[in-house]
């Protein structure tokens, strides 16, 4: 049994969304690819992903992602609701 072990600055996540080196800028077909990427990790329709787990994930700033997925036309998700409590009666 062989076993692979990871490249070398290339980490990936359970959300199968590459760290990206901070500071670095992603431009053209590196920019597109990695859109593509977080576009189909939010719309994931199993999973509530959030623009703050792939921000955690991605080593980015939430309004880069906010900015990508505003971009690539993706409907974001409103925020959740408050968890009600529940009420104890006197």
């Amino acid at each position: 049994m062989t076993t692979q072990t990871p490249k070398p600055n290339q980490s990936f996540s359970p959300l199968d969304l590459p760290s990206i080196e901070t500071g670095k800028k992603l431009t053209g077909a590196e920019r597109d690819a990695f859109a593509k990427r977080v576009v189909a990790a939010y719309r994931t329709p199993d999973r509530k992903v959030t623009i703050r787990d792939i921000c955690e994930t991605t080593n980015r700033s939430y309004g880069a992602i906010h900015s990508l997925l505003s971009e690539a036309g993706a409907t974001k998700r409103g925020r959740r609701p408050a968890v009600a409590s529940e009420s104890v009666a006197p």
